[in-house]
């Protein structure tokens, strides 16, 4: 059942029987900042505090506490001020110095919910919580790269909240200078489905300006950059002029900078998504969580498109499939390509998570290298080499 804000967590304005909620309809609000302050989850109890700090005390007679969501943050910060340091600023390194063509990335690790796909979550992370990503083991010991996306909007289910980047351009640059000084490269995915869709409103000509002028803003901060994760979920084979003018509005903002298209799982990528892009263009593949790595023609691993379009013996032949598919328009369609994997495998973040299978990271590594032996250049997955 909805929390009733208005009612209970309101500010009493203009006489009696009016009320302005000051943290929506549901409680996802104060549990993500009490995740991003305090580290973990509330309880039902702190819920019921926090509802009371934000208006139930003025609803009930008393004076109100917290006027605002970002003062309810700053209490909590005084109350736990006692609590665990905050993790020191990473060391200055510079992350630029690592090749993007042997990126090693992990990109859905480690297997936490507090930092599940950190790369929509960074942006509204404030300073304490970035450097604590940044000082995680799986970041310092597996990753040089780290994706970050630009411009967000409203999922739960991983965290997701609204950022929008051309109107805080000083922040976006300082969380990609920090990523940086950390010694791991950024990878810029310039804006999420949820932007689009909730922010834009489908405006795809307001995403073209939001595409060139966030490219324009990241270009010299980042090794290589994804205009968004499984394009064809936005624009799919029925949308080919306009995958490939998100490309040319990248291309336009930085004319030297590597190009990278992730799909959906065991989509190859479009040749004409590149078209007279020029440069560097890189296919970002996504094998699918639960399909087999296969290629050695068992029976077993052959997986079939549900239109029946193309068939793969498992993930090693659909990345393979794709290098030498690509490989026959260099020099003609396109400029130069590279052949790698974006997505392969995914943690236990918690136990009814939807995402499966699950794996641990050295278990991800594994089936990293095996793509890696198979036509991939870099795993962007589980940062898997091939020893």
């Amino acid at each position: 059942m909805a929390n009733n804000h208005q009612k209970f967590t309101g500010i009493h304005l203009d006489g009696p029987g009016t009320w302005k909620s000051v943290c929506g309809t549901e409680s996802s609000d104060i549990e993500a900042i009490w995740q991003d302050v305090v580290g973990t989850r509330p309880t039902e109890e702190e819920i019921g505090e926090a509802k009371w700090l934000l208006g139930g005390s003025t609803f009930y007679g008393g004076d109100i506490k917290c006027d605002s969501m970002e003062s309810y943050r700053a209490w909590l910060q005084n109350k736990y001020a006692g609590g665990p340091e905050p993790a020191p600023p990473p060391p200055k390194g510079n992350g630029l110095r690592h090749d993007w063509r042997k990126a090693r990335g992990t990109w859905l690790y480690p297997g936490d919910r507090t930092y599940w796909l950190a790369s929509h979550r960074m942006m509204t992370w404030n300073e304490s919580k970035l450097n604590s990503y940044l000082a995680l083991p799986d970041i310092v010991t597996h990753s040089d790269h780290v994706v970050i996306c630009c411009n967000t909007g409203t999922r739960p289910s991983i965290g997701e909240r609204p950022f929008d980047a051309l109107k805080n351009e000083q922040f976006v640059r300082a969380v990609f200078q920090r990523v940086i000084d950390a010694d791991k490269a950024p990878v810029a995915f310039l804006f999420s489905h949820e932007f689009y869709t909730q922010e834009l409103r489908k405006d795809f000509t307001k995403l073209l300006e939001y595409v060139e002028r966030t490219m324009a803003l990241v270009a010299d901060l980042c090794t290589f950059a994804v205009p968004t994760h499984e394009l064809g979920e936005l624009f799919s084979g029925r949308f080919m002029k306009e995958r490939n003018q998100l490309f040319r509005a990248m291309r336009k903002a930085a004319p030297q900078l590597p190009l990278a298209n992730h799909e959906r799982p065991l989509v190859e990528i479009p040749v004409a998504d590149f078209h007279n892009v020029g440069g560097d263009v890189i296919s970002l593949l996504q094998t699918g969580f639960s399909t087999p790595t296969g290629g050695r023609n068992r029976p077993q691993d052959i997986v079939t498109s549900p239109n029946k379009e193309h068939s793969y013996d498992g993930a090693c032949g659909f990345i393979a499939a794709n290098k030498r598919r690509m490989d026959r328009y260099v020099g003609t369609q396109i400029e130069r390509h590279t052949n790698a994997v974006g997505e392969h495998s995914i943690p236990l973040v918690y136990n009814s998570q939807p995402w499966k299978p699950p794996r641990t990271l050295p278990n991800a590594q594994v089936r990293g290298r095996a793509l890696l032996h198979d036509g991939a250049a870099f795993d962007l997955s589980a940062g898997a080499i091939i020893e």
